[in-house]
């Protein structure tokens, strides 16, 4: 596995070069260091990880940071952290609009366990980011239509189907877009709150 993270490093520095639009700032090997350094609740969660590169908008560098930290650290991550950290990855490198990078990064973070994430259907939320990532609608509707089958959660809704309802609602936007923009939310239910 750490072979197949040096290769995704090696192919990060040529997308960067052929891809004008992906935004980055300046990190240095002193910085990927420090973040080196972090475990894995400092780094995800904490104020001197990936997030704060991500808050001030250096997502390419966001992403890289932490296929950078995970080749230091995948053999200390349980199966569920390294998906995230592979799924927070891909997030940041489409924000970046790598969509290229983001796909190998969605591939990584696939769920390959024989037990089941509860009742949600990881894979499915995963195959809808993909589809809008390739722009194919199809894929896209076949994703959507496996999340609806999932049960409703404990919070009565059900798992990751709003968020790629999104994908969906903004298909032709960017990322960033449809994080961000209020008109790619679900539309609220008629009567709710009178």
């Amino acid at each position: 596995m750490k072979y197949i993270l040096a290769c995704l490093g090696l192919m990060f520095g040529v997308l960067a070069t052929s891809s004008a639009k992906a935004q980055t700032c300046s990190i240095s090997g002193s910085d990927m260091s420090a973040f080196s350094a972090l475990d894995y609740d400092a780094f995800n969660y904490g104020p001197d990880g990936w997030r704060k590169l991500s808050s001030q908008k250096c997502y390419y560098d966001a992403g890289a940071s932490i296929v950078s930290w995970l080749i230091d650290h995948e053999s200390e991550l349980s199966s569920p952290e390294q998906r995230s950290q592979h799924y927070q990855a891909a997030r940041n490198f489409a924000l970046a609009n790598n969509k290229e990078i983001a796909l190998l990064q969605l591939r990584m973070a696939q769920d390959q366990s024989d037990a089941r994430l509860g009742e949600m259907n990881w894979n499915a939320y995963l195959d809808a980011f993909a589809a809008w990532l390739t722009s194919d609608q199809d894929a896209l509707g076949a994703a959507i239509m496996r999340l609806e089958n999932q049960t409703i959660g404990a919070d009565g809704r059900k798992p990751n189907l709003d968020a790629a309802k999104r994908f969906e609602r903004c298909f032709t936007r960017s990322y960033i877009e449809i994080e961000q923009d209020l008109s790619c939310l679900a539309a609220p239910v008629a009567g709710a709150g009178q």
